[in-house]
């Protein structure tokens, strides 16, 4: 120690110079740190947020919470019928189509030649028929008995087949009519339904009254009634097809096996009532060209050499995948060459006519909601009821409300996005309560240990925390009983913000 203090009396000069320097450092090292506290942030570093009136939210027992996926106002997937390589893609992923456009072709070669020589025969039976003649008495009891057997055929095709999925109630199998949620098709399914028990009534009294002493004009009279009646038939057929197609989009593992017992139903009906309609062609054909005198069994060769032709030109049909909507090719999962098995996906198809949601409410809510209502999506897209299901699904409990997005473009969403909607039920809500109660989705509040808080932006663009006080999760949403006020604009969402950051405010 003294000899410190030695070397410090006798280096007096140096010591001092030493302890000035250290002094300034410290200075100098303060300023720094302060001037860097201190400065404003870059604008490169600068958050952008969003901001949403908590207005929106207020609930008041007025609002439904439902879950949502963003999807296509028009969008088709098209599906291989049959088992075959596909030899020709005529589109890329992206590539604009317009409606009968031939997106792929499936190998057919065999196909073409089997119809080739199918309507060769045809023309054969034809060219044979035409020159041996029918007697009149033959061509009305065939066309008397081709009446009666496509009444049949309609009437079991309905009852045997459409009925059981529209309205089976053995053993609690689902109705389709719960599937159903665009109400102007689910009308016209059970308008074409009714109208049809009336006219096979009026079918059956018509071909009761028909017997081989019958004119030509009763049965030409009959023939009108059943081609009428098969094309309403054909029409039902056409709607509930529809139907099932909607409902296997948004099928699950536990209504797999149900759609596909439907699809099977519908399958089934049409090949009756195509039947149908290829006799009653046939009895009109043979009744036309039927002769007083003289008879050939050609006719029964026309018959089956066109039912030959047709079957055949129905297989090449499948064969070729045209887009039935104008839009863009948005999925083509096979190459050229690769196998399609019966059901696998050929493309998708979206239509360029904008975006909406479908979203699943709860059962307990399907009362409240009704067509017209204003919906929050994903906290700030506004959007409207454009559907609600008739009944609730009695799979999930849920009931589907289909949700339009009137600017689609400006929306931000995108196709196939999951989103949490807030659905406007004050009009089938009955309450007097002024509740100053809100419903936020959960993105919007900042919960800390034993506290919760919304952020605010002030004039200088800095972030304020507004305590709240919650109530129950409800999904993806929270109750906040106070602590907000209609008016309030909050930041949407808080995630990696907090209370004094200087941020700027997007429109």
């Amino acid at each position: 120690m003294h000899t410190i203090f030695s070397f410090i009396k006798s280096h007096i000069v140096v010591a001092s110079t030493i302890v000035i320097v250290a002094v300034a450092g410290m200075a100098i090292a303060g300023r720094l740190a302060a001037s860097k506290k201190n400065a404003a942030p870059s604008e490169s570093n600068i958050k952008k947020v969003t901001l949403v009136d908590v207005g929106t939210f207020r609930t008041g027992g007025e609002n439904v919470a439902a879950d949502g996926i963003v999807e296509s106002v028009s969008q088709v997937d098209l599906k291989s019928q049959l088992s075959a390589p596909l030899s020709l893609l005529n589109v890329a992923v992206g590539d604009t189509v317009t409606a009968g456009q031939i997106i792929a072709e499936l190998q057919n070669a065999d196909i073409r030649a089997q119809l080739d020589s199918a309507k060769a025969a045809l023309r054969i039976a034809q060219g044979q028929y035409s020159s041996s003649g029918i007697s009149l008495e033959s061509a009305r009891k065939g066309a008397i008995d081709k009446i009666k057997d496509s009444y049949i055929k309609a009437d079991d095709a309905i009852r045997s087949q459409i009925d059981q999925l529209l309205s089976n109630n053995i053993s609690g199998a689902p109705q389709l009519y719960s599937y159903i949620s665009d109400s102007a098709l689910d009308s016209a399914i059970r308008s074409t339904r009714v109208e049809l028990t009336s006219l096979f009534s009026d079918w059956k009294v018509a071909i009761d009254a028909l017997s081989p002493a019958s004119t030509n004009v009763s049965i030409e009279s009959a023939l009108r009634i059943s081609e009428q009646n098969i094309s309403k038939t054909s029409s039902l057929l056409d709607n509930v097809s529809r139907a099932v197609n909607d409902a296997s989009r948004t099928s699950t593992d536990s209504t797999a096996a149900t759609i596909a017992t439907w699809k099977a139903l519908v399958s089934a009906a049409r090949n009756s009532i195509s039947a149908a309609s290829a006799s009653l062609t046939a009895a009109e054909s043979t009744l036309a060209n039927a002769q007083v005198s003289g008879g050939s069994p050609a006719q029964a060769q026309v018959s089956v050499a066109q039912a030959g032709v047709d079957n055949l030109e129905a297989q090449l049909a499948k064969t070729i995948i045209k887009s039935p909507i104008s839009g863009k090719i948005a999925a083509l999962p096979l190459r050229s060459g690769e196998l399609a098995s019966p059901g696998a996906l050929i493309a998708t198809v979206v239509g360029t006519g904008g975006i909406q949601v479908k979203a699943y409410a709860s059962g307990e809510d399907f009362a409240r909601i009704q067509k017209g209502a204003h919906v929050i999506i994903g906290g700030k897209t506004p959007g409207v009821v454009i559907g609600v299901a008739p009944s609730v699904n009695q799979t999930n409990k849920k009931v589907e409300v289909n949700i339009s997005v009137p600017n689609s473009n400006a929306s931000g969403l995108v196709i196939g996005q999951n989103v949490q909607v807030l659905i406007d039920a004050s009009a089938k809500t009955q309450t007097t309560t002024n509740s100053t109660s809100y419903l936020l989705p959960m993105q919007n509040v900042k919960i800390v240990p034993g506290d919760a808080y919304v952020l605010t932006v002030d004039a200088d663009s800095k972030i304020q925390s507004v305590p709240v006080v919650l109530g129950e999760v409800r999904g993806e949403f929270v109750e906040v009983k106070s602590g907000l006020t209609d008016g309030m604009k909050i930041v949407s969402p808080v995630y990696e913000l907090n209370a004094g950051e200087t941020v700027q405010v997007q429109e």
